[in-house]
């Protein structure tokens, strides 16, 4: 079947009667002639569109390069469903065969290319969603003090520090003293036990490297 060039009417694809025809094989007499015997099958809007007046004008203006549609009074459009009723109609291989080919090449098409936005803008809106949730907890981890476990770590490291610089046990309470009162004033807070917890490693080196 060869590329069909693509129709819209009411934001629906559709085919015409010619097309309709040359895609099952047949002409567009029979399926004009098949249309009338079964006309109370088919509804306008779900199975066809029917322009006649300034809608058919306006439709005409639109494909002023068909000659087909020069001398058409009223045009009927075909669509997914009209086409079903057509191939069941004509009931032969050629036009199952070609009725199916009409539905994975030709109608289904503006399906998925609506959906694809769809799918994307899903996404874009789940990635937005993950963002804000990651920015939350950079956030919390960024406003987190030390745990307890933390501030041991610490503590040992300030302890290891003091006895590296001396043996004396009264200068070491002094060292103590000062180490601490030198942390409070790198990360500005009243206790060491308020020093974040992204801010550990710096201060584990900062103390292995005080009184150098």
């Amino acid at each position: 079947m060869q590329q069909l060039p693509v129709i819209e009417h009411l934001d629906k694809r559709v085919l015409t009667t010619n097309q309709i025809a040359e895609a099952f094989g047949t002409n567009a007499k029979i399926i004009a002639r098949n249309f009338q015997r079964n006309q109370d099958r088919y509804e306008q809007g779900m199975h066809y569109f029917a322009l006649s007046g300034e809608t058919l004008k306006q439709f005409k203006s639109s494909r002023q390069n068909d000659v087909s549609l020069k001398y058409v009074s009223v045009l009927y459009l075909w669509t997914e469903q009209g086409a079903w009723l057509h191939a069941k109609s004509l009931n032969s291989d050629k036009a199952w065969q070609a009725y199916n080919m009409l539905i994975s090449s030709y109608y289904q098409i503006k399906e998925q290319l609506e959906e694809e936005p769809q799918t994307l803008a899903i996404s874009y809106k789940l990635f937005q969603q993950i963002e804000r949730r990651v920015e939350t907890l950079e956030q919390l981890a960024k406003n987190s003090t030390l745990h307890s476990g933390e501030q041991l770590r610490l503590r040992k490291a300030v302890n290891t520090r003091v006895c590296q610089l001396t043996d004396n046990q009264g200068a070491r309470q002094s060292l103590f003293r000062s180490l601490y009162a030198a942390l409070k004033e790198r990360y500005h807070v009243g206790s060491y036990r308020d020093i974040k917890q992204y801010q550990l490693q710096d201060a584990l080196c900062f103390v292995e490297k005080w009184g150098k």
